[in-house]
C-alpha cells in the first residue's frame, strides 16, 4: 500500500512539475498562495486524505495529518479553484502496476464485479470519501482563494 501511495504522490509532482515549470527561468509559472486548512468526515478529522486545488492552469496538493490538518505543498492560485479529496483504502498486498494495465479505478472494478470472492474483496482498494467530493467529474466542492491566501479552508464532508 505504502509503495502504491509513493507511486501516486510521485506522480502527481512530475505532473505539477510539468504544469508549473521546474527551470531556473525565474517566474515563469502561475502566481500562488498559501493555502491551509482541516477536512472532517462524519465530524471526524479524515487523516491520510488527498486534497487538491484544481485552479487554472494549477493543482494544488496537500495531504490531512491525524487532526485532518493539510497545507499545500506549493499553494494554490488565487481565485475559484475545485476541490477534490481523496483517501483510498484497502488493498493491502496487492501492488498496482500501471504498466502492466492495472490502475486503483480497474482494482475498484473489480472489488463491484458480483463474481469477485468476498475475501478477495476485501484486499481491493475502496474510496473512503464519498464521490460527490472525491470524482474529479462529480466533486462540486470550491474554494474561493484570496490573493492573500487561506489558513481556514475547511471541508466538512
Amino acid at each position: 500500500m505504502f509503495r502504491c501511495l509513493r507511486m501516486r504522490f510521485a506522480l502527481l509532482v512530475l505532473t505539477s512539475m510539468s504544469l508549473c515549470g521546474c527551470g531556473g527561468g525565474g517566474n515563469s509559472g502561475p502566481k500562488t498562495v498559501a493555502v491551509s486548512g482541516v477536512v472532517t468526515l462524519g465530524g471526524k478529522p479524515l487523516a491520510g486524505a488527498e486534497v487538491r486545488f484544481v485552479g487554472k492552469n494549477f493543482t494544488g496538493f496537500g495531504k490531512t495529518n491525524t487532526e485532518g490538518k493539510y497545507e499545500l505543498v506549493q499553494g494554490a492560485v488565487p481565485g475559484d479553484n475545485k476541490i477534490i479529496i481523496t483517501k483510498i483504502e484497502g488493498g493491502e498486498g496487492l501492488v498496482m502496476d500501471s504498466e502492466a494495465g492495472m490502475d486503483a479505478e480497474q482494482l475498484r472494478a473489480a472489488a463491484s464485479d458480483r463474481t469477485a470472492k468476498k475475501a478477495d474483496a476485501a484486499k481491493i482498494p475502496k474510496e473512503v470519501v464519498p464521490a460527490e467530493y472525491s470524482d474529479p467529474a462529480k466533486s462540486k466542492l470550491s474554494f474561493p482563494v484570496p490573493e492573500s491566501g487561506a489558513v481556514t479552508a475547511d471541508f466538512k464532508l
